[in-house]
């Protein structure tokens, strides 16, 4: 086996130290979309076009009914997240929670509400919940906490669609 340069050990050298300084808070993340942004910028219309010919490919290939197929998968994972936390609201709600409480629960709240982790709340917060950094237990799709007057108009058409 060939016993690596100079420059590659200097290199695993830096890249350890700049991970190790900054790995924990973004920054690698930082300066990749700083690159992307500055690729995009100076070579857009270049991808633009690769982008729209790789996507003709694929339709060639796969047809139209791949990209429906897609389609209805994702809406119907979405759907399963949004129904769950939907369900375990709703239980809380049927015992008398408001939901102006409901949507401030936080981790820290988590021994109070053991009773609902069997209907519906464990397997949302385990396995449906966007991922997020939101201290709420209950998050909108995009991870942020749930707004209140929003919450009253999903909560009133959940509980019409159960009628």
């Amino acid at each position: 086996m060939a016993k690596p340069d100079h420059r590659s050990r200097a290199g695993k050298l830096g890249g350890a130290t700049t991970k190790r300084r900054h790995g924990g808070n973004g920054f690698y993340a930082e300066i990749g979309s700083l690159g992307g942004t500055a690729t995009m910028r100076l070579h857009g219309q270049e991808f633009r076009k690769h982008r729209r010919r790789g996507g003709e490919c694929t339709k060639e290939r796969y047809g139209v009914e791949h990209y429906q197929r897609i389609g209805t998968k994702s809406a119907r994972c979405k759907q399963e997240r949004i129904r769950l936390r939907n369900e375990a609201m709703q239980a809380m709600l049927d015992d008398g929670w408001k939901i102006p409480t409901i949507i401030k629960l936080t981790w820290d709240d988590l021994p109070r509400l053991e009773k609902y982790m069997e209907n519906g709340l464990g397997t949302y917060l385990e396995d449906e919940r966007p991922e997020t950094d939101s201290e709420h237990l209950f998050v909108s799709q995009s991870g942020r906490p749930l707004s209140l007057a929003n919450t009253y108009t999903v909560m009133s058409r959940y509980h019409a669609d159960d009628d």
